[in-house]
């Protein structure tokens, strides 16, 4: 089983919620994968892009690495960084723009079993984010590290279904980041195609995701996923998102 995403994503990928959310969130999984017997991967490097109508934008790479090889059960260790830009109404009507960076430093186990593999990982989360003007009714800004735990889920039932799930929440801000995919390779070309549903948030503002991912495709050596749809984000209504995200294995 190959790549994902993180994560976005991470991943983690990726990390967006006017992309604090997901920069804080930083969630490309802890990505476990299945390879066949005669193909050892040790891990990926993966890199993403995750943007919305509400002028957010965040761009993110990480790396996760399997010491005994991604085929079996075993330690994971990852990291993950992020970097991006956001905008958001506050009250009086004045707009406030934001830029933030966050990394991820990971430790965690992943359980492989016939037909996919479950990974929890715990670990560090810092984050900084500079505001202007300055907003006296955000606890989101500055810089704070935090404890870090997350979770992710890869398997198919079949060899032409999918089920991906992550989970990740970080104590700096109380950032939390969830994503969940179903799949389908309808053509039979190991390309999966379906619905997206994910939630994401922070002290400041949580956003919610409805939309649909295409998961597999190959370009340049590399995996590439790639999703967009509707968005609601507290204080600042309906939207749009779109992400990319392309691995690449070792």
């Amino acid at each position: 089983m190959r790549g994902y995403l993180q994560i976005l994503t991470a991943t983690a990928t990726v990390a967006v919620a006017t992309l604090p959310t997901m920069a804080n969130a930083a969630d490309m999984p802890v990505k476990a994968r299945v390879a066949p017997a005669s193909v050892i991967e040790y891990g990926n490097v993966y890199f993403g892009v995750d943007v919305t109508s509400h002028r957010a934008v965040a761009g993110y790479w990480g790396v996760l690495y399997a010491p005994l090889g991604m085929h079996q059960s075993g330690v994971r260790l990852s990291v993950f960084g992020l970097v991006g830009h956001y905008e958001y109404n506050g009250g009086g009507g004045t707009r406030f723009k934001g830029d933030f960076g966050s990394a991820d430093g990971l430790v965690g186990w992943s359980h492989v079993f016939g037909s996919g593999a479950v990974t929890l990982a715990v670990g560090a989360n810092y984050q900084d984010h500079r505001v202007r003007p300055a907003d006296v009714n955000n606890t989101v800004q500055g810089a704070k590290t935090g404890f870090k735990v997350q979770a992710d889920l890869w398997f198919q039932p079949t060899q032409r279904s999918l089920v991906y799930a992550l989970g990740s929440y970080s104590t700096a801000f109380d950032t939390y980041y969830s994503v969940g995919r179903f799949g389908v390779d309808i053509f039979n070309t190991k390309v999966f195609f379906g619905p997206e549903i994910g939630a994401l948030g922070n002290d400041r503002t949580d956003q919610q995701r409805l939309g649909l991912h295409l998961t597999g495709m190959m370009f340049a050596g590399g995996k590439v996923t790639v999703s967009g749809g509707w968005l609601r984000e507290r204080g600042q209504g309906d939207g749009a998102y779109g992400a990319a995200s392309i691995d690449f294995s070792f």
